[in-house]
């Protein structure tokens, strides 16, 4: 089987574990020791992951002469759809914090970031506050997802392998700067760290780039690759590691699982599994910063602070939340994403065929 035809089933499980470990990493009021206090770093992994999948899903394509503009059409519908419904659930909570008098948030902040993140545009601070997507913070991801996706495929026929190295040494030398300055890698989600997120995913993308241009197609199966996605639980559960620990998990653990990933794919019974952890991590991991407000304001209404059942009901939200998240996939995102597809190649079909009718 040729490597870029592959499902990578095993990077499917790493997704959906780090999709998990953020949702509980941003859930720490409601789960109490269940928090991952590292769990940050699942964004240095999905922009390995990511920079990794679409050098193997697209790198014919791109040889063939699919351009920059057709490449990033595709991206953005894979994107746009899940993070679109996330900002409606974002407005409403937003709209129901400025009946409350609660924050700094005026109208015309909260359109503003509905506007911005509609076009998966970063939203100026209007209000005082310094979130890149303040609607739902984790976008701040997508929007550097999209920018380095646009830079891949625009350079993808002049990056050489070395040139690659040229790019990922440089970025890691300022990761290792900006991170020993800022006191960790958790950078990029506010407008005061979104420099050091830039160098994240120039850094963890190019790299998942490298890693697959270096895959020899050989995959081994059996259940030893559930230890890849298992191997990820205690580094990121690990707390008060510092800029060191991140930095040696950014710059090379976290690498060398994708890099391990590549090479093993689960037995019959983890194959399912697996993959409908790949397919549901996106909507978890664009749903569970809004979906998880409304969820922590009914808890904390209904029940009274630092007691068991707060945590029991908190992870009960968190196993809701997931469970939503594959229907919303399945009854939602894939149908639109078709939709919007379809109509998209009819309309190329359509201009194409004025053009000739047209032509002298």
């Amino acid at each position: 089987m040729q490597a870029d035809k592959r499902i990578f089933l095993t990077l499917d499980g790493l997704r959906g574990i780090a999709a998990i470990m953020i949702v509980l990493f941003h859930s720490r009021a409601i789960v109490g020791h269940f928090h991952p206090a590292s769990a940050y770093l699942s964004v240095d992994l999905f922009f390995a992951l990511s920079g990794c999948v679409l050098e193997a899903s697209y790198r014919e394509r791109l040889a063939a002469g699919l351009s920059t503009r057709a490449f990033m059409r595709i991206r953005f519908i894979r994107l746009w759809p899940l993070f679109a419904l996330s900002l409606l659930i974002g407005l409403a909570f937003a709209l129901l914090r400025l009946n409350m008098g609660v924050g700094h948030d005026t109208p015309a902040s909260i359109a503003m970031a509905l506007v911005t993140g509609l076009a998966l545009l970063p939203s100026p601070s209007l209000s005082g506050h310094d979130w890149v997507m303040p609607l739902n913070v984790a976008g701040w991801s997508l929007v550097l997802e999209l920018a380095i996706n646009a830079l891949y495929a625009w350079t993808w026929r002049r990056m050489s392998n070395a040139l690659l190295w040229v790019v990922v040494t440089g970025a890691g030398l300022v990761l290792t700067a900006a991170s020993l300055a800022h006191g960790g890698v958790d950078m990029g989600s506010t407008w005061g760290s979104v420099a050091g997120g830039l160098v994240r995913v120039l850094y963890s993308f190019s790299l998942g780039v490298l890693i697959f241009r270096a895959y020899d197609g050989r995959v081994r199966r059996g259940w030893v690759a559930a230890l890849v996605p298992l191997c990820l639980v205690p580094i990121l559960a690990m707390g008060g590691g510092g800029p060191l620990f991140d930095l040696a998990c950014a710059l090379f653990v976290l690498p060398l699982l994708v890099w391990v990933g590549l090479r093993l794919e689960p037995a019959p019974g983890l194959d399912r599994l697996f993959r409908w952890a790949g397919l549901t991590s996106y909507a978890v991991y664009v749903l569970h910063g809004p979906v998880l407000q409304f969820a922590k304001l009914a808890i904390f209404h209904y029940l009274r602070p630092r007691t068991d059942a707060v945590w029991m009901a908190g992870l009960g939200a968190i196993a809701a939340l997931v469970l939503l998240s594959a229907a919303v996939d399945r009854w939602y995102d894939t149908p639109v994403r078709r939709k919007l597809s379809t109509h998209l190649r009819r309309r190329r079909e359509a201009l194409a065929g004025e053009r000739a009718m047209t032509a002298p």
